[in-house]
């Protein structure tokens, strides 16, 4: 089959795009108000009768109104909007208080529980009140102190990284899926307990991240981030610096300029009792068959 030779194409005249606009700069009137005009010359009239200019300054006057209401009426405050905003404040600030006085309330009934579980327990054998105790040290119903490590995580500086370019609000923050990494990373690495802002992790705890702000146990965090860990430190410290966590963390602090700090502390690290701590019972199912029989 022959080849088919294609034509080249003709570049089109660059200026022809320009005509128009030169033709409308050259000849700024229209033909008939420019023949009208010339009209008005021969018979040693003026070439305009000032109508247009008239009506030119006028239509600039309206519009220059209209724009200085509308910049007025956008910029002038709406008592509505700061009366909602007032309410909307005002119960957000009612409704942490009252969750203050909850948790103060958790506390002080915590304390009492516990010391009626040292009465009771000071009855009982004394392998079955340190089974017990072990058990609370495991949900986390009972506060820590020991060694480990304080890892403490913050927001990229505005216009000031790693990179020497500003990073985005987004990219920039600390994320629930941060703290979800590092801290599996620290529970596989032999963490015993661990809390976040104070807010101690059972095997039941959410992080999420609830519009702008991370949420633990619905409770919602302010940066920056502390992660008290107890552990051994060694292990823990070259978990955060070395290990799979650590890469993570070193990505974020290369890529997003997040601020890592990282503490080591022998015996000075506190985790507090955890909050939210509910006792679910189990009931076995009843077999299909003993169902059919008591139908």
């Amino acid at each position: 089959m022959p080849k088919v030779r294609r034509q080249r194409r003709v570049d089109p005249d660059p200026a022809a795009s320009m005509r128009l606009l030169q033709e409308v700069l050259e000849r700024p009137l229209d033909p008939g108000y420019e023949s009208a005009a010339t009209r008005r010359v021969e018979q040693g009239l003026p070439r305009s009768t000032g109508q247009r200019s008239v009506l030119m300054v006028l239509t600039l006057l309206l519009v220059g109104f209209v724009l200085s209401v509308a910049a007025i009426t956008l910029r002038a405050p709406d008592p509505q909007d700061a009366a909602s905003r007032d309410q909307l404040r005002q119960r957000i600030e009612l409704t942490g208080a009252v969750g203050d006085d909850y948790a103060l309330q958790i506390e002080r009934l915590r304390a009492q529980i516990t010391e009626l579980e040292q009465a009771a327990l000071g009855e009982a054998p004394t392998g079955q009140s340190e089974q017990v105790r072990d058990l609370g040290l495991q949900v986390g119903a009972l506060a820590l102190t020991g060694p480990g490590v304080v890892l403490r995580l913050d927001d990229a500086p505005v216009g000031d990284n790693q990179l020497g370019a500003e990073v985005p609000d987004s990219s920039g923050r600390v994320l629930a899926q941060d703290l979800q990494i590092v801290t599996n990373g620290l529970w596989s690495a032999g963490a015993e307990a661990i809390a976040i802002n104070d807010q101690r992790l059972t095997a039941t705890s959410s992080i999420r991240f609830a519009g702008e702000a991370i949420v633990v146990d619905f409770r919602g965090l302010t940066r920056p981030y502390l992660v008290r860990v107890i552990g051994d430190p060694a292990a823990m410290k070259q978990e955060i610096t070395g290990g799979e966590t650590g890469d993570y963390l070193g990505e974020l602090g290369s890529d997003y300029g997040l601020q890592i700090e990282v503490q080591t502390n022998d015996d000075e690290v506190t985790v507090p009792a955890a909050e939210r701590l509910s006792t679910r019972v189990a009931t076995v199912a009843p077999r299909r068959s003993d169902a059919k029989e008591d139908s």
